[in-house]
């Protein structure tokens, strides 16, 4: 198990290996506390190893360069949650798109407009999360 987050604060983070792994699940912990302070939508999560190894992975993959991730899993699984954590403990900027009735192909274009102006021209490191029951019309 690998990560970058274990020394909080630093400039230069060093990706490494992990070998202290109830020192990696109160880190988490932290960051989850201190994203709960400063959230509207509050996550009281239980992590686990198996959750910790998980924002490892989707940490590893958000900070590479174009850096993109399908998730599959069953509902309820923590997908959400634990891309969020993660994308939190980037410090990057999470955008995902809110369905309503009237929702339709201009808003979808319009959000679109809005995360790649965000992510290419202000040049934002920006996580554009995305999920199965937010398709409104397939094609």
């Amino acid at each position: 198990l690998f990560c970058d987050f274990m020394t909080q604060g630093a400039d230069n983070q060093k990706y490494d290996e992990v070998t202290d792994l109830p020192r990696l699940l109160s880190v988490i912990e932290e960051h989850l506390t201190d994203y709960n302070a400063q959230s509207k939508s509050r996550m009281d999560l239980v992590l686990f190893l198996y959750a910790a190894e998980h924002i490892c992975r989707v940490s590893r993959i958000i900070k590479q360069p174009y850096g993109n991730a399908l998730l599959v899993g069953v509902g309820g699984s923590g997908r959400q949650s634990l891309t969020r954590i993660a994308t939190f403990m980037a410090e990057f900027h999470l955008f995902s798109i809110e369905i309503s009735k009237s929702y339709g192909t201009t808003e979808w274009r319009e959000d679109l407009k809005k995360v790649l102006k965000k992510a290419g021209n202000e040049g934002k490191n920006t996580v554009f999360l995305f999920t199965d029951t937010q398709i409104v019309q397939e094609s």
